[in-house]
This record gives C-alpha cells, sequence and structure tokens, in this order.
C-alpha cells in the first residue's frame, strides 16, 4: 500500500515486487572507480556533502542544473558568482537542503576554483565526488557506508513536488546568475 505522507515527501521512488511505488531506499553504500566516487545515501544528503567539502579548498561556485521547472523558469546550467569561503557554502546548501533532498527538478554541483575537487548531487539521490578520493572513502566509512556495486533502480520515477514551488523561485533570485544551455548528459534517467 502507497504511504502517502512519504512518498509527497520523496525525490525519488522505485518499485516493490507488486508495484508499489516506493520511496527508493538505497541505504549507505559507495562505489569507487578510477575517476570517482558514486555515494548512495538515503538521507541527509546535504549533510553529508557538507561534511565531504570539509576536504576541499575555497572558493567555491555552485552549477545548479534545472532539468524540469514547474514555474516556466529556464531549463539550464546556472552558475553562482564564486563563493569565497565554507561558511557561505554551508549557508546557501542548508538554506535550500529541503528542496536538494525532495525534488528531483535538478542536479547541483559544488566546484573549487582551484579544480581540486568537484561534487555533485543528482536526481537521483546519488553524489557522485571527484578529487580527494582517499579522503572521501576515510570520512564514508567513518559515517557506516559500505563498499559495493550500485546501480540505479529500474522502473523508477522523480518527484517534482509542489510544495517545492517556492524554493525554485528563491533559489532564482538567490544571486545572479550566470546562465548556459543544458549540456549532454544533464538530462537523463
Amino acid at each position: 500500500m502507497k504511504q502517502p505522507e512519504l512518498l509527497s515527501k520523496a525525490k525519488f521512488t522505485s518499485y516493490d515486487s507488486k508495484g508499489h511505488e516506493i520511496t527508493h531506499d538505497y541505504g549507505k553504500v559507495y562505489e569507487a572507480d578510477e575517476s570517482q566516487l558514486t555515494i548512495a545515501a538515503s538521507t541527509n544528503q546535504i549533510v553529508l556533502i557538507l561534511k565531504l567539502a570539509d576536504n576541499l579548498k575555497p572558493p567555491f561556485y555552485i552549477l545548479y542544473v534545472l532539468v524540469v521547472s514547474r514555474l516556466d523558469n529556464e531549463h539550464g546550467r546556472y552558475q553562482s558568482p564564486l563563493i569565497e569561503t565554507k561558511e557561505e557554502l554551508t549557508e546557501f546548501l542548508l538554506e535550500y537542503k529541503q528542496f536538494f533532498e525532495t525534488d528531483g527538478r535538478h542536479h547541483i554541483k559544488i566546484c573549487t576554483l582551484d579544480n581540486s575537487g568537484r561534487l555533485i548531487y543528482d536526481q537521483h539521490n546519488v553524489i557522485f565526488a571527484y578529487g580527494q578520493t582517499e579522503k572521501y572513502i576515510n570520512l564514508l566509512e567513518k559515517e557506516g557506508f559500505i563498499e559495493q556495486e550500485f546501480s540505479f533502480p529500474v522502473p523508477h520515477a522523480h518527484a517534482y513536488n509542489e510544495s517545492n514551488d517556492r524554493f525554485e523561485e528563491s533559489l532564482m533570485n538567490y544571486w545572479e546568475w550566470s546562465t548556459f544551455a543544458l549540456a549532454d548528459g544533464d538530462v537523463y534517467d
């Protein structure tokens, strides 16, 4: 049986053996390959991203990738001005934590100016981490993550929750964003 209160806040869903849509729970797993870590965290992704970002050197910039808009905003890549401190990055991510964690209309990329690392939180509730791989793995293992092969559930669905429309509008006005067209690979299932 569906649990509407959970599904109404779910960003990413899959289906159980009876075909019922359920909030997808990855558990706490990661998969490492030569160039990236794929991190599947079912809850508190923004808090985890902030812990991973402790290994990165400011300044930062955000690339917000809007792939679906419920408010007729232009789909595209929105690049923030430089974010000089970890505190500024933290303030932004925590202000929109609910939006990022409960809505699948976007990806968010946290990049460093010196290219020492990059963190991508995508619409599938997965974090891709580049750069400080060993430091990231040490943190993940301390947080109780286990290494195992990872794959997206098929079929699955993304939620674009009406209750989050206020965040989309607010985020579009947070900074004076530089805008760019979507790139290959920005829209995928």
